[in-house]
């Protein structure tokens, strides 16, 4: 999902067609643009919006075209251009190499397999094995990633889940005591590898691992390429009282995490994702078990009484997850399975990565009125 130029001369001026796209509604449309860096500017950036066409193309069997322009202005410097930040396999190997190294006694990274092309496909299980109540079962939630290599957004969420638990953060440190946590952050390693976009036939199919313990959560994480905000899909249930239940999480993630949206969240059963993991695993599982899609935007997100975008960043895709992780212990407490006796001023207290900056204070902020009338639809 991106390319590279070099040779290029000082004050060249160029644009880029993209062609083949088959989406009428696009993000395009709204604002968003790809993103670049170079040998001299390191770091990622979006091109200015203005400078970002999305058209129908007779030329291209009407499908879409999305045009860029850009002005190169350093010849010796190496341009590299991404349809969204870039999560490279690499990336993934380094980082959960140095999560080994720091030698933490509630994490475990296991190999489950290889992929077809030999590329490694890891498990991360955070739990503390010290805590075990005779009692009380410890839940298990289950969490993927990546399973279309193109949706890079995913793997900052993914990351941001798994910077929070493993954190010394007190609400880390109560869900490690009465959760099991599984994640496997890239289920198709192999189509990250060769920058392909949804196409996963070499990833050798859906994982399924058999555990000791009973389900309760899984979570399959995703990117989307027409919508704002985070959100999410779950399943249809003909029992009513089931149906109030799956939407307890997604309203509890609401108040944690600005960017999520309540109102973009809905349950089907269409024909259409019948093979998603959600649908999928929900098909599997009793009905105590809990099954989702999480979304996020390729670009960008509104806050609740706001109309302005604000595009996504790589630390606020990372701090989507980080609040994805903290709303357990709100779910465990709502349901009484977790006892909260954490001072006030824990409970109130930041979010920060582990491996990204300080700043991700996360408050529990107002909704719009569609996220509350869509609450009171579900309720009644």
């Amino acid at each position: 999902m991106s390319f590279q130029i070099r040779g290029c001369h000082s004050s060249e001026r160029v644009i880029f067609n993209v062609v083949n796209f088959s989406k009428t509604k696009s993000l395009y449309r709204d604002g968003m643009s790809p993103v670049v860096k170079s040998t001299s500017r390191p770091k990622w950036q979006r091109l200015p919006a203005k400078n970002v066409y999305y058209y129908r193309c007779p030329d291209h069997r009407r499908n879409y075209v999305m045009s860029f322009a850009f002005c190169f202005d350093r010849e010796d410097d190496v341009y590299q251009f991404a349809y969204c930040y870039p999560y490279t396999y690499s990336r993934l190997q380094h980082y959960l190499a140095s999560l080994e190294r720091r030698n933490l006694p509630y994490l475990q990274r296991d190999q489950l397999g290889l992929s077809v092309q030999q590329r490694r496909l890891d498990l991360l299980t955070i739990t503390n094995s010290d805590h075990q109540s005779p009692e009380r079962e410890k839940k298990l939630v289950f969490l993927t990633a990546r399973v279309h290599p193109g949706e890079s957004p995913a793997s900052f969420v993914c990351q941001g889940v798994i910077d929070f638990l493993v954190s010394q953060h007190p609400v880390a440190q109560v869900l490690r005591d009465h959760v099991i946590f599984k994640i496997v952050p890239m289920l198709n390693p192999d189509g990250v590898y060769l920058g392909n976009y949804r196409y996963d036939e070499v990833s050798g199919g859906f994982v399924v691992v058999p555990w000791r313990v009973s389900l309760e959560f899984y979570i399959d994480v995703h990117a989307h390429s027409t919508m704002l905000n985070g959100f999410m899909y779950g399943n249809v249930f003909e029992d009513e009282e089931r149906v109030q239940r799956q939407a307890v999480f997604p309203r509890l993630l609401c108040q944690n995490a600005p960017d999520f949206s309540f109102s973009n969240t809905s349950f089907n059963r269409d024909v259409v994702k019948a093979g998603t993991g959600r649908r999928f695993l929900g098909g599997l599982l009793d009905d105590t078990s809990y099954c989702y899609t999480l979304e996020v935007s390729f670009y960008s997100y509104m806050t609740a009484g706001s109309t302005a975008t604000v595009p996504y960043t790589e630390e606020t895709y990372m701090k989507l997850g980080r609040n994805v992780a903290r709303t357990f212990l709100d779910y465990y407490k709502q349901n009484n399975f977790i006892k909260d006796n954490r001072p006030t001023h824990i409970q109130n207290s930041e979010v920060t990565s582990q491996t990204g900056s300080s700043n991700g204070k996360v408050g529990v902020v107002g909704r719009d009125s569609s996220d509350r009338e869509k609450e009171k639809s579900i309720r009644h």
